[in-house]
């Protein structure tokens, strides 16, 4: 009778622990001068042109698969994402409501 193999063995790696420290008076100082402009109306006006963007860009990536091309060449990657936008946009223009 054939020996049954065991279990695959477990590959232990020091625990490291989390640092916890402070970071310099440069960054800190860096930090809470944007944090201070993040709170102003021009920095939210100028972030909500990106924030669309983004969730445009996240969406293609996430929903549609973009990174990835079906079709090897450029001109057919190209195609590939010309058509998918083209259908993003037909998918959103059916969700608005009657003119």
């Amino acid at each position: 009778m054939p020996a049954v193999p065991g279990p695959h063995p477990v590959h232990h790696f020091p625990r490291q622990h989390p640092t916890v420290g402070f970071p310099p008076r440069e960054l800190r100082d860096l930090q809470l001068r944007v944090r201070t402009e993040q709170q102003t109306p021009e920095w939210k006006t100028r972030y909500a042109v990106r924030s669309e963007a983004e969730g445009t860009v996240d969406e293609f990536t996430h929903g549609h698969g973009i990174r990835r091309c079906r079709y090897r060449g450029q001109r057919k990657a190209h195609i590939q994402h010309v058509l998918t936008t083209v259908t993003v946009n037909i998918e959103r223009l059916s969700g608005l409501p009657p003119a």
